[in-house]
């Protein structure tokens, strides 16, 4: 176990200068681990934060989903970098490439209702918003290759299955080439939340539901399977939900897990849940900053 204990809903694992960061929606916060492995508040985050990614120097940069805007930390105050209401709803996960271009994958729908096809939001270091790729249902973990060249989104609640589409990233930062990486089972059992590449260009994705972390080769190869198991003693009623997952350590093959204990109804109405991060190492290395 690498972390426990106050932590709720977590979102977004990022590996970033030598310390993981990851986002805890329940609590609205921003955390990083500290070297001992205690979680740091790095900031409050009232809009309630998901996507996390860093410009070229080294500043975090989040995606605050009930305020619709994508924030820089580091201040006081969180300096607002973009108003994203007007291109996206409910904008959620999001990778930066190391240019400063933010890839965003909004919801695009009202749960309950018929899915939405949708493309993902770029905001360039300049200020203009562009979009990319069309018809991506629920589009939420993102990923970009260590090249630069490939981007990678899991589209959560496709039906009648879920898959993974990747991109090829052109020069001036424009998706193209969008084709299906991998596709999986029905939405109702192997939804795909956040994602992750390896230095392979093979993908770790998180199936929340049936909680299992899988490592995915292009064209659908699964090399490797992690199940959880409920943490019962924090959680009673809970289940295991696998929901993101970042490589990092000193030599990039230790895998991070954040895990919630959480149930449907309870993180549907709330967001309720205890999170964990658990850890493994793995045979191929992540990709350094």
């Amino acid at each position: 176990m690498v972390a426990q204990g106050g932590l709720g809903y977590l979102e977004s694992a990022r590996w970033h200068d030598g310390t993981l960061w990851f986002s805890d929606m329940t609590r609205y916060k921003v955390y990083r681990l500290s070297s001992d492995g205690r979680p740091e508040v790095v900031a409050d985050v009232p809009g309630r934060p998901s996507g996390l990614g860093f410009d070229p120097d080294g500043a975090p940069m989040v995606v605050a989903i009930d305020d619709a805007q994508l924030l820089r930390l580091g201040n006081a105050t969180p300096e607002k970098l973009a108003d994203l209401a007007p291109v996206a709803f409910h904008p959620n996960d999001m990778a930066v490439d190391r240019n400063g271009r933010a890839y965003i994958g909004p919801q695009g729908y009202v749960f309950g209702e018929d899915p939405v096809g949708v493309s993902l939001v770029v905001c360039h270091p300049d200020g203009r918003i562009d979009t990319g790729g069309e018809d991506l249902i629920f589009p939420n973990g993102i990923a970009i290759s260590g090249d630069g060249r490939t981007l990678v989104v899991a589209e959560s609640f496709r039906a009648p299955r879920t898959r993974l589409t990747a991109f090829t990233v052109t020069d001036d930062g424009s998706l193209v080439d969008q084709r299906v990486f991998a596709e999986f089972g029905s939405p109702d059992t192997e939804t795909i939340d956040g994602i992750c590449i390896d230095s392979e260009g093979a993908v770790w994705a998180a199936f929340p539901w049936i909680g299992e972390f899988r490592r995915v080769r292009d064209g659908g190869e699964v090399t490797d399977i992690i199940r959880i198991t409920p943490d019962t003693e924090a959680y009673p009623d809970g289940g295991a939900f696998a929901v993101d997952l970042a490589l990092g350590g000193p030599e990039m093959r230790t895998l991070y897990m954040l895990i919630s204990d959480t149930n449907p109804q309870r993180l549907g109405n709330s967001m309720d849940a205890t999170g964990r991060i658990e850890a493994i190492e793995v045979d191929v290395a992540g990709i350094r900053d």
